[in-house]
């Protein structure tokens, strides 16, 4: 029987506190540092930053987790699966799907994990699922959600981090239908360890951490300069191999939904792909950088405001620290 997996909903949570651009130009100027030409580049104006003595990167799952839940019409009892996403979970034991499943009322025979791929987490983790379910019987439908509260560890004398990201959690619910020519279709991988120990958290591991050996900006992210943009570019190469391979070209695809980390590179990607800027959603000028989840942001977004419609392609991509990259064909 001819099966596949769909994207039924998607939500998107965030905190209610927004800061402004205004702020961290402010708190960069009394370092003497002009981080305007930063911000322009990244393409940011606002982000949404948690409220840190009441909010977790497993409190925002949550809420995503009951959108997206409410919005499909369904309850905890009705999902086979679920997977949580994230690069700054709350526990690392038990596993934060554990307390996701708990909150949404659960049933006992359901699969519960967590999942960690950096920034590139929720393509891999709705990328897996999707085989995962194909090829298993009793799978029919699974809920995907990543949060993240990267600001949080941010160090408040790295720009590109601590005033670039915003804390978010999106959540989607996969769904299996029979003889429906719809859905997730293939993936392609990417693997380049030159930038290994440049981008780290905790910066000084977690066995220094637990022992007490680092400082406590050790405990925070490590963020060197890396030229992401050989990343973003190689972007291009991996998502015409993959719809190559599929018989389709880039005109095929109605929207990108890339890795919101940096407008500037998402530009370059549409230059070399000559395609209509509207058909890459950004949306990393509202929610700042997310990590894992601003793909699927980015996708939520898209289909809130009609750019994706039945029957259309799309692309997902993103990539994570190390760097390990996905991009992922689904039609919707």
């Amino acid at each position: 029987m001819d099966s596949s997996v769909t994207i039924r909903e998607v939500s998107v949570y965030h905190p209610e506190k927004v800061r402004h651009n205004d702020y961290y130009l402010a708190h960069f100027r009394q370092q003497g540092k002009d981080i305007t030409r930063l911000l322009q580049a990244l393409g940011r104006e606002n982000r949404y930053i948690a409220d840190y003595k009441t909010e977790t990167t497993l409190t925002m799952a949550v809420e995503a987790s009951k959108k997206v839940l409410e919005k499909s019409g369904l309850a905890g009892r009705d999902l086979d699966m679920i997977v949580f996403v994230s690069g700054t979970p709350e526990y690392f034991w038990p596993p934060n799907a554990v307390a996701i499943h708990q909150a949404l009322g659960g049933k006992e025979e359901a699969v519960v994990y967590d999942m960690n791929a950096a920034c590139v987490g929720m393509v891999v983790a709705v990328d897996q699922v999707s085989r995962n379910m194909l090829a298993n019987p009793h799978i029919k439908r699974a809920l995907v959600v990543g949060s993240e509260q990267m600001h949080r560890f941010a160090k408040e004398e790295d720009a590109v981090t601590y005033a670039s990201f915003g804390d978010g959690a999106a959540a989607v619910l996969l769904e299996k239908s029979h003889h429906v020519k719809t859905g997730f279709i293939d993936s392609a991988y990417q693997v380049n360890t030159e930038s290994i120990d440049k981008i780290t958290f905790p910066a000084c591991g977690v066995s220094q951490l637990v022992e007490g050996k680092a400082e406590q900006k050790n405990g925070k992210i490590k963020w060197e300069n890396v030229n992401n943009d050989n990343a973003f570019l190689s972007t291009a190469a991996l998502v015409e191999k993959l719809l190559s391979r599929n018989h389709l070209t880039t005109r095929d695809i109605q929207a990108f939904c890339f890795s919101q980390l940096s407008r500037k590179n998402i530009y370059k990607i549409r230059e070399i792909f000559k395609e209509d800027i509207s058909k890459f959603p950004i949306v990393g000028t509202e929610y700042g950088y997310t990590g894992a989840a601003s793909p699927f942001m980015a996708f939520e977004r898209a289909l809130s405001t009609g750019r994706i419609t039945r029957g259309s392609y799309a692309i997902f991509w993103s990539v994570g620290a190390g760097t390990s990259a996905c991009a992922m064909l689904y039609k919707h």
